[in-house]
């Protein structure tokens, strides 16, 4: 779907540094706004909501690591950790579509998206990304998107290209 293409930037390196915290997609900048605009509009100061973005955004920074091994089972059990975020960026199968959650993992494994690490991440996307072209990279979900909703034979399927899930 539209998060998905805009979203594999962030996830096409085959690497898991901090760098990758910074790769982001075309509309990666657009996407919090339909979350944000309501709790605005709800009466939630500004500065609030820009500073608790803020701190999710440099929480999950943090988490691109891998120096850092599991943590405290108690920790490892409420909040996403490095271990965790390793998954969420993997793409073996088992590995694929699953740990969510920005701060707190409760929510993955409430909803039956969690799963553990268990074995060596493999990082990037699937099928892997061939290039190294900065502009590829960027476009690369926009033109696989566009490839689908082309070969998608009637109007319904193709809007559900646009929102389907990335697996």
């Amino acid at each position: 779907g539209i998060g998905w293409a805009t979203h594999t930037v962030h996830h096409s390196s085959p690497y898991f540094n901090i760098s990758v915290a910074y790769r982001f997609g075309p509309l990666d900048g657009v996407f919090p706004l339909p979350f944000h605009i309501p709790l605005v509009i709800a009466g939630f100061d500004p500065l609030v909501v820009f500073f608790a973005e803020a701190f999710v955004q440099l929480y999950q920074t943090l988490l691109h690591t891998e120096a850092i091994g599991k943590l405290p089972r108690p920790v490892e059990a409420v909040m996403n950790t490095p271990s965790h975020h390793r998954v969420h960026h993997g793409s073996n199968p088992q590995y694929v579509d699953k740990n969510y959650g920005g701060v707190f993992i409760v929510w993955d494994r409430l909803f039956g998206t969690f799963e553990e690490e268990r074995e060596k991440v493999v990082y990037g996307v699937l099928p892997p990304l061939e290039t190294v072209n900065p502009a590829v990279i960027f476009l690369h979900g926009f033109t696989r998107l566009y490839r689908q909703m082309r070969a998608a034979g009637n109007l319904g399927t193709k809007v559900g290209c646009l929102v389907r899930p990335p697996g």
